[in-house]
């Protein structure tokens, strides 16, 4: 079920090569679903995606002080500091700013989605046809 859907102007057409992705959460599991959902190309050029996985806020925002990415996928249920945390250290710490779709394990916490800043969010369990059409809209990518 997708909680909210991203604002046209969030979306930035995805130049050529890889969509290049940061996957967040601490939980390997969740990491392994949000993949295997998504896969390894999306849109309806099977454009390629580059996963880079991490498990900590710290290493998140080292891999986005150090280079950008065309989306970040954020569970909000990672310890310490969950995505609605850390997207809003990113939109205050970042000289980017990042396309963000956060998992939410509640409808609840939908409006801590909208409150931190993120473009779109999701409810788990994901629906992977919802999930990629998110992702490819979110990365601009026409899924026709």
């Amino acid at each position: 079920m997708t909680v909210t859907v991203p604002d046209s102007s969030a979306v930035q057409p995805l130049g050529s090569g890889a969509a290049k992705i940061l996957l967040y959460s601490d939980n390997a599991a969740v990491r392994a679903e949000i993949k295997d959902c998504v896969g390894d190309t999306v849109g309806a050029a099977s454009r390629p995606v580059q996963w880079t996985e991490v498990a900590t806020y710290q290493m998140a925002m080292i891999k986005c002080q150090a280079e950008t990415y065309d989306l970040i996928v954020m569970d909000n249920e990672t310890g310490k500091l969950g995505g609605v945390g850390l997207v809003r250290e990113m939109r205050n710490e970042l000289d980017w700013q990042p396309v963000v779709l956060l998992v939410l394990a509640r409808q609840q916490d939908a409006w801590l989605g909208a409150w931190s800043g993120a473009d779109a969010a999701v409810l788990q369990p994901v629906d992977p046809f919802q999930l990629r059409a998110l992702v490819a809209k979110l990365l601009g990518i026409s899924e026709a």
